[in-house]
């Protein structure tokens, strides 16, 4: 028995080096230095197992190879030794522009952006934004596919009615700037999908270009993306909500040059390649968080974002006026628009991610239910 003890033993210690190796292939050891400001991950009383970042606090001085001395500013514990894994760096709003900004310099003074609440009515297939250099300049898509080779795929078969349809959007699409002819060895077939929802008793249809053969060669972007039930819950116990919703938010983000080909698709009319982030990409609900988390940097314990639904939660009605200025302020900083008629202002309760929150309830909306029954 002794001898399986410790052969089970040295197996162990075994598998235990290899899974340190296995993690360590990609992890990053993240260095502060004295007066540093950085974000502290603190668990939420009463909830012990609920952790929040608070900050910025300052870094005085380093324990060890991953500890730090860590002055919180709080009468009970002032300084704390903490690990290295419960510290981000701080970055302040304008430091935070220039690491985020792209190209060669960075311009203080921008044109001036327009009307944050405007929106341009449109009939057809693609929202009425009129974009011409509103996207932002805070990140931008890049798309990784590694030494594949082009896709390029045959043109679907599409009646006369679709063609026409087709032909229409990408007008449309060529005169909001979004897209642009090309000569790229990519190749995308595209389809009209019909939407949920119809104007007027019309079927209306939504132009899509079948991205799934470029996703199946692109890197995966690990960026998390939150969870739909942690923010419920942070919205269920306040009693003054508000909710944004961003409009045309894929398209306010540029596709790097390198990127820009490998977007192209094909149509009877010829090819093009966008030049803006476009739907159904693997990885553009990530690079699309990526930017909105960015935006909202340092509001985090009044407002939260799940891709382009933004919420605002608040215990006093003047609260939330305050909260809900300082986020629309960062978003038109970031070069974000908002969609005003989906926006619930000031609510004791609101509709958010398919439930009726806040008032301390969480209830699932009526006709989903009915739609189940």
């Amino acid at each position: 028995m002794a001898e399986y003890m410790k052969t089970a033993s040295k197996n162990l210690q075994a598998s235990l080096e290899l899974q340190k190796q296995w993690h360590d292939q990609k992890a990053v050891l993240t260095q502060y230095h004295p007066g540093q400001k950085v974000w502290v991950l603190e668990p939420v009383a009463p909830k012990a197992l609920k952790d929040k970042w608070s900050g910025p606090h300052l870094i005085v001085e380093k324990k060890g190879e991953v500890t730090y001395l860590v002055d919180l500013g709080t009468a009970r514990s002032p300084i704390r030794v903490l690990h290295v894994n419960r510290l981000k760096p701080y970055y302040d709003r304008a430091d935070l522009t220039l690491l985020m900004a792209t190209g060669e310099g960075h311009k203080e003074e921008s044109d001036p952006l327009p009307d944050l609440f405007s929106t341009t009515e449109a009939d057809g297939l693609v929202e009425g934004v009129v974009l011409a250099d509103c996207t932002t300049t805070w990140c931008e898509h890049t798309i990784n596919t590694g030494d594949s080779l082009p896709v390029k795929s045959k043109i679907y078969r599409q009646p006369d009615h679709v063609r026409d349809c087709i032909k229409q959007e990408v007008q449309k699409m060529l005169e909001l700037g979004v897209i642009e002819p090309s000569e790229s060895p990519w190749a995308i077939p595209v389809v009209l999908a019909p939407k949920p929802h119809s104007k007027d008793g019309k079927r209306e249809m939504r132009f899509c270009v079948d991205y799934r053969g470029l996703n199946q060669v692109t890197k995966t972007d690990a960026h998390p993306i939150p969870r739909a039930d942690e923010l419920i819950d942070a919205l269920a116990s306040a009693k003054h909500l508000s909710t944004i919703d961003l409009t045309a938010g894929y398209w306010k983000i540029k596709l790097s040059e390198d990127a820009k080909p490998k977007a192209a698709f094909s149509t009877i009319g010829g090819r093009y390649q966008f030049t803006v982030m476009p739907f159904g990409m693997k990885n553009a609900p990530a690079t699309f968080q990526r930017l909105v988390n960015t935006v909202l940097q340092g509001l985090e314990s009044f407002s939260a974002a799940y891709l382009d639904d933004i919420a605002v939660f608040s215990s006093t009605w003047d609260d939330n006026l305050v909260h809900l200025g300082n986020v629309l302020e960062v978003l038109q900083k970031g070069g974000l628009t908002i969609n005003a008629s989906k926006c619930q202002i000031g609510q004791g309760k609101v509709v958010s991610l398919g439930h009726l929150v806040g008032g301390e309830q969480i209830a699932p909306l009526q006709g989903k239910i009915q739609t189940i029954m």
